[in-house]
């Protein structure tokens, strides 16, 4: 689903906290008639007018009997049902007044450990053990109270009690409390958290899908609020209070505070203390890296007030954050409006309207330092069989919000204008075409581009499915940005195209299979590299075990002719790599249900490199790498 969703390489790598939250609710569907508000905005692909319909459906005919009961909802659509069907089900009504047993009893809780391997040769600089370690555990009363706990190190870290080092065992620990008092005061999370309002011009978090293969329903963001984190993220999570109150049936306010400890080497200059940046690795293997851990510390304070009816929304958030030291980038052609200094102050508007089959959507904001951002878009149905989405940005090169997450070409809500226009036809039952162009302008210089520059981006894909046993797709896309070409003055236009060719069926209800070929070519200054990827599939499902294995063989000229590819791996683990080289990848996952309660992991896969024609044999290593994953499941 979420390699679907995107097709953006740079919002996959930025997705991978959100991704692995909805693969542990696919992995562990969550009983919709115990679902509440915030978990159904958790989702990331539900509208708020979709939520809104289907807490006033339960609470007007009570709980569902059947999780088809939702597809009679007005804003409900054939895609988003068939989201919603692998994260949420429909359990046996079950009522318990004991606080105990609904935390301890009826799957309300999940106990998850995860186990890698360490790898064949450990660098000599790691100052821990080579393996990785996590350890997840989460549990609700429904439409009362959620709880998450999770711990992790990762490989090369260590695992010690050290107050003065912030060392808790586990290198990391997120952990979150999520109580909802009543209807009004809607909520107060404590402890590790995300923030997402408006269009995410401002402040954005949880999952977003950019330009993808959906091209209208998901290129507006849900305000969805607070999000409680339970994963193992490690960069740009907040760590404080935060609460919202609904004072009437239309005017609701959100306060928040944080206070996280984040990592940077601190240098000197003139005796006055300052980071070049803030690190996002969240590794802390080497002495260099340990010595850049938790050493500044990060505030943020602000609000967010929202009036809203049943066709109009509008809301207005702020905030101030500042650091304990001065942040000061190396100037170089490109970052001469970064954030420096101690503080940011950002203040934005954002806006929604409902009319008839169109569906207005914008936010507008602004930093103390002076730099401006617009997002305006609108989604319109033409026909029951016919979509049509528009969207406009325009962030000025010297807006830099730290926690902006919005629509773009990069990750970077920054020095870009651009227009995209997104379609959805579905001429018949069986087939559906969606395809996009985007068209966009960097008025500043970038990374690797010392001059002003601009670009372009078309995608299609179209999808057949005969039956519900058998799918299959062909997806083309097309880029164009320019870049400089190395060891020269030049800047040059870089086209990048990548084809997919996708089929799946189910051979029975234990049986499916599924094949993936894909090929794509990397042009610049004359020179084309190209990359192909082929991948099969065999997933066997029995009631007590499961087996997936994977064949598969990649042949890359270069990173820059790169292939993505959805990996499988142990549940509640997401990966879509970038290949290169030229190997074979094979592997295998194991599912063994030891009792009702507890389930057994293990995957173990080899990537075997492959010698290339031309290649010179005696510098050429083809030594295999062996990695394994064990990881149990506990639900009770």
């Amino acid at each position: 689903m979420i390699e679907n969703l995107t097709a953006n390489e740079d919002v996959i790598e930025n997705n991978s906290e959100a991704a692995e939250n909805l693969i542990m609710l696919s992995k562990n569907p969550f009983d919709i008639n115990k679902a509440d508000e915030s978990l159904l905005l958790s989702l990331g692909f539900l509208k708020e007018v979709q939520i809104k319909e289907i807490l006033a459906y339960k609470e007007t005919y009570g709980p569902l009997i059947n999780l088809h009961e939702l597809q009679t909802l007005p804003s409900m659509n054939e895609q988003t049902f068939l989201w919603m069907k692998t994260c949420l089900t429909v359990q046996e009504n079950y009522t318990d007044k004991n606080i105990l047993r609904n935390i301890v009893g009826k799957e309300q809780s999940m106990l998850l450990v995860r186990y890698g391997v360490a790898p064949p040769n450990i660098p000599a600089n790691w100052m821990g053990t080579g393996d990785k370690v996590s350890i997840r555990f989460q549990t609700s009363i429904p439409n009362k109270m959620r709880f998450g706990l999770s711990l992790e190190k990762d490989a090369g870290e260590q695992i010690k009690w050290n107050y003065a080092e912030n060392y808790y065992v586990f290198d990391n620990i997120n952990t979150y409390l999520h109580y909802m008092p009543s209807k009004k005061w809607k909520h107060i999370t404590l402890g590790t958290q995300r923030l997402q309002f408006g269009q995410g011009v401002l402040m954005g978090a949880g999952f977003y899908a950019g330009k993808g293969s959906e091209t209208i329903t998901t290129l507006r963001k849900t305000g969805r609020g607070i999000i409680p984190v339970s994963s193992t993220t490690e960069y740009g999570r907040l760590f404080g209070i935060s609460s919202t109150y609904q004072f009437t049936k239309q005017i609701a306010a959100t306060v928040f505070y944080s206070r996280t400890k984040e990592d940077g080497g601190i240098d000197t200059l003139d005796n006055s203390p300052f980071v070049q940046s803030i690190s996002e690795t969240g590794y802390h293997r080497t002495a260099t890296e340990i010595a850049k851990r938790k050493t500044i510390l990060v505030q943020l304070i602000g609000y967010h007030t929202r009036f809203e009816n049943r066709h109009f929304s509008i809301g207005h958030t702020c905030i101030y954050r500042t650091t304990s030291v001065d942040i000061e980038p190396v100037q170089t052609y490109y970052n001469q409006y970064y954030n420096h200094g101690k503080t940011f102050t950002g203040s934005s508007i954002d806006m929604q309207c409902h009319y008839q089959n169109m569906i207005l959507f914008s936010e507008g904001a602004i930093t103390a330092a002076g730099g401006k951002a617009l997002l305006a878009g609108v989604m319109l149905a033409l026909h029951r069989k016919a979509d049509i989405s528009f969207l406009y940005r325009n962030y000025s090169k010297d807006y830099v919000s730290p926690y902006a997450q919005a629509f773009g070409e990069s990750s970077a809500v920054s020095n870009e204008k651009g227009l995209y226009i997104g379609f959805k036809i579905r001429p018949k039952k069986e087939w559906s075409i969606h395809a996009y162009a985007d068209v966009f302008v960097f008025p500043w210089l970038r990374y690797r581009v010392h001059v002003p520059s601009s670009g372009e981006e078309c995608f299609i894909k179209i999808e057949y499915k005969p039956t519900k046993k058998t799918s299959m797709y062909f997806q083309y896309r097309y880029e164009q940005k320019s870049w400089d070409i190395t060891n020269t003055d030049l800047t040059l236009p870089a086209t990048r195209q990548s084809s997919i060719v996708y089929f799946e069926h189910k051979v029975s209800i234990l049986l499916t299979l599924r094949t993936r070929i894909q090929w794509g070519n990397y042009q610049t200054n004359g020179i084309t590299t190209t990359g192909n990827l082929f991948a099969q599939d065999i997933i066997y499902k029995q009631r007590k075990y499961q087996v997936t294995l994977r064949w598969m063989w990649y042949d890359v000229d270069d990173y820059n002719a790169r292939q993505y590819a959805y990996e499988p791996d142990v549940p509640y683990s997401f990966s879509i790599p970038a290949y290169t080289g030229k190997a074979m990848h094979p592997f295998v996952i194991l599912k063994y249900n030891l009792f009702n309660n507890m389930d057994v992991w293990f995957k173990i896969g080899l990537t075997k490199p492959m010698l290339s024609a031309g290649s010179d044999a005696t510098i050429f290593s083809t030594k295999s790498i062996y990695t394994g994953t064990w990881q149990m499941r506990f639900t009770f």
